[in-house]
């Protein structure tokens, strides 16, 4: 099926069944700005009793609601713990974006599409709010059961509709090219309500997956995959549906597996500078979709632009912000200080700088008062989508392959 004519058809019938009248990318609302705290008294040494009271973190009255709302906060402020791809800095593609889809939010006014965040968040359908790396979901879809995939960890296979059909999509593709299929393990898309999932860097908003390989052998979830067990003509199906039959942004995986599966769609006589595009090679003129990163030898990670999800949740974003459900980039907490503390030790505590103290607070030195309070500004709220997705045209190969039926339970296939 021709994937450019997939994806309209499919746009239109989720803007036909919606239960809203079809949301030009209308200009977006300035976001709300913590207030700035007070000028300080002049910055000479202070001292406290000898009974000071211990530290007390409270919440800055600013401060959005947590994980309990619509997530996208979290205490970790680190990522030296985390494994995997975060956000990938735009390139610029060799042609011309496409046009922007048909959004079923297009005519809903401003004043309508927040009472309907307010009081009928499910009537907007699948939001995806902010950066893989710093975001959020509302109306997260949970991987269904299916006789064609095995769900490794339930709890975590929850993202935006958009996201679970595309996966749904491809696999089935594969199992009508290649009948006999055994399932795909299928592992970590998001939480329900999207923000920080352990140990990932991504996985934040919806749009990320982790799909395991096809093999010749029995096996199980997590294991590495080389010419020695990789089912190929499967593994090549799964690839080849993923880039001419969703809008994928990017595939993660290892050099090792790549070589092997571009290796395969050549001998198969797939077009070589078709597969530039795909892989990377002297004739392409944009970033590849598939790109190596450590640890990806043993599952696919998939990343989707989200035509309708992503747009909802531009539109969305001021107004969790401004009704304090969702966390901005960066937000604060209040901290007294006590005796003994230091700009250099309550920057540590927190994992932030004495620059950025300072300035939060307005301190034009070193010196702080015992008990105190000041303004400790936080990372890991929601990072906003501040323009409409610029939806980059799907690559799609001049001319079919006829797909070669072989892998596992084909005894003409040797990898």
């Amino acid at each position: 099926m021709n994937g450019a004519n997939h994806r309209g058809s499919w746009l239109a019938a989720l803007a036909g069944g919606c239960l809203l009248a079809g949301c030009v990318a209308g200009g977006t609302r300035s976001l709300p700005v913590a207030p700035a705290a007070a000028e300080g008294p002049p910055a000479i040494a202070g001292t406290a009793p000898s009974n000071a009271p211990a530290a007390d973190v409270v919440d800055e009255p600013f401060d959005a609601l947590g994980p309990d709302e619509f997530g996208g906060l979290d205490e970790f402020d680190g990522q030296d713990e985390l494994e995997g791809p975060g956000e990938l800095e735009p390139v610029a593609a060799a042609r011309e974006p496409t046009e922007p889809v048909a959004h079923p939010l297009k005519d809903v006014p401003d004043g309508e599409l927040e009472r309907l965040v307010l009081e009928e968040p499910d009537v907007l359908g699948s939001a995806s709010l902010g950066a893989t790396n710093r975001g959020a979901v509302l109306g997260a879809v949970q991987m269904p059961d299916g006789p064609l995939w095995n769900i490794v960890n339930p709890r975590e296979t929850w993202g935006t509709r958009e996201t679970v059909d595309y996966l749904v999509r491809t696999i089935e593709q594969v199992a009508e090219e290649h009948p006999g299929t055994r399932p795909l393990d299928i592992g970590d898309i998001g939480t329900k309500k999207g923000g920080h999932l352990r140990p990932h860097v991504s996985h934040q908003s919806g749009r990320d997956v982790d799909v395991g390989f096809y093999y010749t052998t029995e096996t199980r979830w997590y294991t590495a995959g080389g010419a020695h067990n990789l089912d190929l003509p499967r593994m090549w199906s799964f690839l080849r549906a993923t880039v001419t039959e969703t809008d994928v942004e990017a595939v993660f995986l290892d050099r090792s597996i790549q070589r092997l599966l571009r290796e395969y769609a050549e001998s198969i006589g797939e077009e070589p500078q078709w597969l530039d595009r795909v892989f990377g090679g002297e004739s392409a003129t944009e970033r590849a979709l598939v790109l190596h990163e450590e640890g990806h030898e043993t599952h696919f990670h998939i990343r989707y632009y989200n035509p309708v999800a992503q747009e909802t949740g531009r539109r969305i974003y001021p107004i969790l912000l401004r009704h304090k459900k969702i966390s901005p980039p960066t937000y604060y907490v209040k901290y007294k200080a006590r005796s003994g503390d230091s700009l250099i030790k309550i920057a540590r505590r927190f994992k932030t700088s004495v620059e950025a103290l300072k300035k939060a607070n307005r301190l034009r030195s070193n010196r702080i008062y015992a008990q105190r309070t000041y303004r400790i500004p936080r990372r890991g709220g929601v990072r906003p989508d501040s323009r409409p997705l610029s939806l980059p045209p799907r690559r799609l190969p001049a001319a079919p392959v006829a797909v070669s039926g072989g892998g596992f339970g084909d005894p003409g296939f040797s990898p």
